[in-house]
């Protein structure tokens, strides 16, 4: 598996948060998870998503861009497949 790349790691340090503290504010008891998600090696559940975007007061968005830009890719090729289908 590829590691995914994000801004958390960033965006905690810019808030000056260690892992702990950070996982602490998640309900989170080991840093092990707040550390997969940071490397890219799993990606948080959307409720743990969230937390991380209210904590570090960044869009989820900007927190994943490699991800958020390519699904917005994706999406945005469906739809004009779609719309060319539609107007033949």
């Amino acid at each position: 598996m590829t590691a995914l790349q994000n801004s958390l790691w960033t965006y905690r340090k810019k808030m000056g948060f260690s892992q702990k503290r950070t996982a602490s504010f998640m309900g989170i008891k080991r840093t092990n998870d707040l550390s997969r998600y940071e490397h890219g090696v799993k990606l948080p559940n959307l409720i743990n998503a969230l937390k991380l975007e209210i904590i570090y007061r960044t869009p989820v968005a900007f927190l994943f861009g490699e991800l958020y830009e390519q699904l917005r890719e994706e999406i945005r090729e469906k739809e004009k497949k779609l719309k060319s289908k539609e107007n033949e």
